[in-house]
């Protein structure tokens, strides 16, 4: 985007749009800035720690789609345990490495809610896991 607002300044050479670029230079370099969740750059900040661990939770539920989920959205217990197996101890170091960020004062309930779903989706696996091997498919349920 900035490359854009770039070309067009270059060819408007308007001390106007000169002067815009430049608070929006300052703006986005700001890092004392505070908004309503806190200082810009902590929130940069915790923004770059967290997108890769949100990146992995979606990598690891399109992983179960693909490889155990039909066109329908079922899927056999047998299949989901097979992928659920493989994927539960991922998903595990993904809560491990959200568990070592510390997020801002402003976005903490966000981040506990990312680490209630992905306890809740560990949970699920587990019950599934535990269904196929006792049989018990009331398991299922709890899973759903």
């Amino acid at each position: 985007m900035m490359h854009c607002i770039w070309r067009l300044l270059l060819r408007k050479k308007s001390i106007a749009h000169l002067s815009a670029l430049a608070l929006v230079a300052a703006v986005g370099c700001d890092k004392d800035k505070k908004t309503q969740y806190g200082l810009l750059n902590e929130l940069r900040e915790y923004r770059t720690l967290i997108n890769p661990i949100i990146d992995e939770v979606r990598a690891i539920e399109r992983e179960v789609r693909v490889r155990a989920v039909d066109k329908l959205d079922s899927a056999l217990a047998e299949e989901l345990d097979e992928v659920y197996r493989e994927v539960r101890p991922e998903l595990l170091e993904v809560l491990v490495e959200l568990d070592r960020i510390e997020p801002p004062p402003g976005l903490y309930s966000l981040h506990t809610d990312i680490r209630r779903l992905i306890l809740l989706r560990l949970d699920a696996y587990a019950f599934v896991i535990e269904g196929v091997a006792t049989g018990n498919e009331v398991l299922y349920e709890a899973a759903e």
